[in-house]
């Protein structure tokens, strides 16, 4: 079946920074066009991408595809929600959380062939007070390498290099511990945690490389509490989830919820959602959407 689309790309995402952008948008489009698809490829700056991408979702199109990093992406699953219509991704960012869960090719050619001949489908999404998010949020330790990494965003290499060195070291020699309560409706824990991250659905935890989740619609949210004593002690329990060996740690609990809120004795927090640093007032309410995101997902090979 044909399909409508139109393409917004952040002409200042890695993968396409001060690269020839009339090949780009050739090398999108060819595979749409032989699969019988109209597709219109544009790109802008990241300031005009959100009135872009509202712009877009406002005609008659089936599908929209917004080319960037988590960020971007997460823009355009709450407009894509907001207007009924169809997202797609092609990722351009560093981490692309939400393309790796779908399985969506790295390479911006091949996720443009991927997504070409996919499929619709539905997947949950969450949201923190309100305001959505695709993977996860973190508060505690994290949000400092992610406040960072916005700040020196686009700045020279060695400006870059220098600013993740600090909030590295930052993170590795904090002790610091925030005491939270997690309420999930039925019961009330107190807990002192150096990080807390709330996933739009669990993380597998079967060995392997890389945070992935097998289950994009299972409408629950997966807490993930660290109550380490140290950020290095942090840190050796990130790369042991990453390998997928955390069962047993005697330091990390997990929850399951669809409606979960966590306390702490401040007005507001620094939260990273998708990678994007946010500030939020307290209590942090989050909160499970079914099957909330129509996205175009490549049939698995």
């Amino acid at each position: 079946m044909s399909m409508r689309l139109h393409a917004i790309i952040n002409e200042r995402a890695g993968s396409v920074l001060d690269q020839d952008l009339a090949a780009i948008a050739q090398s999108i489009k060819e595979p749409f066009l032989r699969a019988g698809h109209e597709i219109t490829v544009e790109f802008c700056e990241p300031k005009k991408l959100v009135p872009l991408i509202e712009a877009a979702a406002k005609r008659d199109i089936d599908a929209i595809i917004v080319g960037g990093g988590d960020g971007t992406v997460r823009s355009g699953a709450r407009i894509a929600i907001e207007n009924s219509k169809t997202l797609g991704i092609l990722p351009l960012g560093t981490l692309n959380r939400m393309a790796r869960d779908l399985n969506i090719p790295l390479d911006i050619a091949s996720a443009a062939e991927a997504l070409a001949t996919s499929k619709a489908d539905v997947i949950d999404v969450a949201s923190l007070n309100g305001k959505i998010f695709l993977c996860n949020s973190l508060i505690g330790l994290p949000p400092e390498y992610s406040a960072e990494r916005q700040r020196v965003r686009g700045r020279p290499w060695r400006e870059r290099l220098v600013g993740y060195t600090r909030a590295i070291k930052t993170i590795l020699s904090s002790r610091k511990r925030l005491r939270i309560t997690i309420d999930d409706g039925a019961e009330q824990k107190p807990l002192r945690v150096i990080s807390l991250a709330v996933a739009n659905n669990a993380y597998c935890e079967e060995p392997g490389l890389g945070l992935v989740r097998p289950h994009l619609n299972k409408g629950e949210l997966a807490v993930y509490a660290s109550r380490h004593r140290s950020g290095w002690a942090m840190v050796r329990a990130m790369i042991r989830a990453v390998l997928g060996r955390w069962k047993g740690d005697p330091h990390l609990m997990q929850f399951r919820g669809h409606d979960i809120t966590v306390r702490v004795a401040r007005n507001w927090l620094r939260v990273s959602n998708d990678g994007e640093v946010e500030t939020y007032a307290t209590p942090l309410r989050y909160k499970s959407h079914p099957k909330a995101l129509k996205i175009l997902v490549p049939e698995r090979a």
